[in-house]
């Protein structure tokens, strides 16, 4: 578990939540087939989400170059577009404190698709940086007013240890498969789930760790995830 908290400036138009596991376009799925997807949805509620309280509105007139004033911001105050380059600065409000091995990965909301914008991914050093935390979009439409509504998730934001991921070499050796075992137990596996899913039912074995057998094969490092907030500027505890 890793520890965090969160100064949130006066008048700080951003707010954290845990990610949500529901998506529009999941739910418009037939009978919200997405969500059975288990990879799919462990994803959706990695890490929190960054939301803006206001709208966030803005149009580019489809010049990507440094000139400041190619973005034109409707709203929040305070967003920045000096930076050029169809970017928009936007302020959080939100500094971040970690411990000293840890940092603030922040992302494009996970499973969330947009032809309007894409945030900005960034890598923030937590344990020091005594300033809320960047946050950045960058417009993807142009001579189009762009609004997005607020509570929309606009970053993901998700702690990470550089000082463990630090020096990690991926191995890649030879795959064995001694007798075909390994094949032919993809292969069983493969035509059971397709039998299954062809008759409109779902198989859950990924989920359950189980092969078509029913036969335990290891278990998720964490089945439910579960973060939160605490937010101690308001009376109720989220």
């Amino acid at each position: 578990m890793f520890n965090i908290s969160v100064e949130k400036t006066q008048g700080a138009l951003f707010d954290i939540q845990p990610m949500s596991i529901k998506r529009d376009w999941m739910d418009a799925t037939s009978e919200n087939h997405a969500y059975r997807c288990f990879p799919v949805t462990q994803s959706n509620v990695i890490g929190w989400s960054l939301s803006c309280l206001q709208d966030i509105e803005f149009i580019w007139d489809g010049v990507n170059d440094q000139t400041p004033d190619r973005v034109q911001v409707f709203s929040p105050e305070g967003a920045y577009s000096g930076r050029g380059q169809s970017s928009i600065s936007l302020n959080t409000g939100l500094v971040f404190r970690t411990d000293q091995d840890v940092s603030i990965f922040t992302i494009n909301p996970v499973n969330y698709f947009s032809d309007e914008f894409e945030t900005m991914a960034s890598l923030i050093s937590t344990s020091f940086y005594d300033n809320p935390l960047p946050l950045a979009i960058k417009a993807k439409i142009a001579n189009k007013r762009v609004v997005i509504k607020a509570g929309t998730p606009v970053a993901t934001i998700i702690p990470i240890s550089l000082s463990n991921l630090n020096g990690t070499d991926i191995e890649i050796v030879e795959y064995q498969d001694p007798g075909r075992k390994r094949l032919d137990a993809n292969i069983s596996y493969g035509s059971a789930a397709q039998e299954i899913n062809s008759s409109g039912k779902w198989t859950d074995w990924y989920r359950d760790a189980v092969n078509e057998k029913e036969e335990s094969q290891g278990s998720h490092e964490v089945k439910t995830l579960k973060l939160g907030v605490i937010d101690k500027t308001k009376r109720d505890i989220l």
